[in-house]
């Protein structure tokens, strides 16, 4: 999709005529109806006055909408975070751009006792042991989490993330969803 696509659809959705769309930018109808064409080559100007009558940002005249885009994270670009002595390895698996959702790929070698940090309120964690068994305290209440099992609770509580098996690791999902 490109700059052309945004524009006419942005624009639609605002039920503005090209003609409208050219007052509120300064710019003809006619620059407009060239803007929605596939081969048109706008300058940085243009697209700066289009998108600020649009109330948009010049991003979003340039990038797919959210239904066509996906983001592909290598393992280069996942952010790390080790704690309880590197016993307890969080990975950020999603995009960093990601609004409202945080997804980490979890590694709980024998004896982690990691104490997580709370997220805002309204948040909810999903956590998914994908390996082995881990255990979640989730305010002072101790719940095992084995294989195959998924426990939904309230981010913003107290929790610590635990491995108490002395030989295997254990491995999980932790999906973040934050309050929009």
């Amino acid at each position: 999709m490109s700059h052309a696509d945004n524009i006419k659809r942005l624009r639609a959705n605002l039920k503005l005529t090209q003609a409208q769309l050219g007052e509120r930018a300064g710019l003809p109808r006619a620059t407009v109806a060239n803007l929605e064409q596939a081969d048109s080559n706008p300058s940085v100007a243009t697209m700066i006055a289009v998108a600020k009558a649009l109330g948009v940002s010049l991003d979003e005249l340039v990038t797919p909408p959210p239904e066509h885009r996906y983001y592909k994270v290598v393992a280069a670009d996942m952010q790390e975070f080790r704690a309880d002595h590197g016993r307890f390895v969080a990975r950020l698996v999603s995009p960093i751009a990601s609004k409202g959702v945080q997804v980490h790929h979890l590694t709980l070698l024998p004896g982690c006792n990691s104490v997580g940090r709370p997220h805002p309120q309204g948040a909810q964690e999903y956590f998914l042991t994908i390996a082995g068994t881990a255990a979640l305290k989730i305010q002072d209440e101790l719940v095992d989490v084995e294989a195959g099992t998924l426990v939904q609770f309230p981010g913003h509580h107290q929790h610590t993330y635990l491995n108490r098996d002395a030989i295997a690791a254990a491995t999980a999902i932790s999906v973040v969803v934050f309050q929009m």
